[in-house]
């Protein structure tokens, strides 16, 4: 039984008629009359009692009728779900991203635009380091991922495109006398204690803050290595140090925490996304353009 016999049955048992059906089906009817006998020799038994003109559904017949419009139901759904497959609008995305990511503009307003566009693609968020991001791309167990730049033997396995390019900002306690101060110079810190992000996670800002220090002429006494930004506000909320934070951190609302912005113009932190290479799905695809898309709309976050 193929499924163009069923359909063809289905009409002929829905109108009675055969000359009515193969209307319906947009066929003459000589061809639909040879469909329903081979079908009928198939299966072995009539499906139409036929009394002239008039023509009924035997028993046989009446017992196939809802089994056929069951299988062509769900050949029409398979097909269905397989094209929105195809498309890229369902399925699934795991997507890795660093502890401050949610707070940038970029990646909420990615996820939520995607989200609009794609409600049936499900989205696994999975919250890891950069080198835990990397390694899970280029495994192919992690489909997409936003991290800052670093250095990893397993970067040239992945495509790589900057969606948010950020000023560095210092965050000092309110009451550092350099707190006063509407913008300052790296040099100014030469004597004060650094939370600094640790190399154990593979941020490239551990190296990135140092060479900003030494280029200012001074190396930073580091007091307290961390993984995460958001860490970083609460230590200098408690007076353990200063820190050179992404802007978008001051969407951290912390009582007695100043940010200032640098003199330094290269002071900056990008925001990568990142996929394996020659790895992607269609659902992979319209993510990407949907996130490639709205990084020209993120404005820097101190704009």
């Amino acid at each position: 039984m193929n499924l163009r016999r069923l359909r063809y049955f289905i009409a002929v048992a829905e109108e009675l008629h055969f000359g009515r059906a193969a209307r319906r089906l947009h066929i003459s009817q000589p061809p639909l009359s040879q469909q329903i006998q081979t079908l009928e020799q198939e299966l072995g038994v009539p499906l139409f009692g036929r009394a002239g003109h008039r023509i009924s559904l035997t028993d046989a017949g009446r017992e196939l009728l809802p089994r056929a419009r069951a299988v062509l139901s769900q050949a029409q759904a398979a097909k269905t779900a397989v094209q929105r497959v195809g498309r890229g609008e369902s399925g699934m995305l795991e997507i890795g991203f660093t502890g401050s990511l949610p707070f940038t503009p970029v990646m909420p307003r990615v996820l939520h635009d995607f989200r609009q566009a794609y409600p049936g693609v499900q989205l696994q968020l999975r919250e890891l380091s950069t080198r835990e991001q990397i390694e899970r791309l280029a495994e192919e167990t992690l489909d997409v991922g936003f991290f800052r730049p670093t250095q990893h033997e397993k970067l040239n396995l992945l495509e790589t495109r900057v969606v948010l390019r950020e000023p560095l900002l210092l965050a000092l306690h309110a009451d550092n006398p350099l707190a006063r101060r509407k913008r300052l110079p790296l040099s100014a810190l030469a004597q004060e204690p650094f939370i600094l992000y640790s190399r154990t996670v593979s941020t490239g800002l551990h190296d990135q803050i140092l060479a900003l220090c030494l280029k200012a002429g001074f190396a930073p006494r580091v007091v307290q290595e961390v993984h995460e930004m958001p860490t970083v506000i609460g230590l200098v909320a408690a007076g353990v140090g200063v820190a050179l934070v992404a802007a978008s951190m001051r969407q951290i609302h912390v009582p007695g925490v100043v940010f200032l912005p640098l003199v330094q113009s290269d002071a900056s932190t990008d925001i990568l996304l990142a996929w394996k290479r020659d790895g992607e799905s269609p659902a992979l695809r319209n993510f990407l353009a949907t996130a490639l898309g709205k990084a020209g709309d993120s404005s820097p976050a101190d704009a």
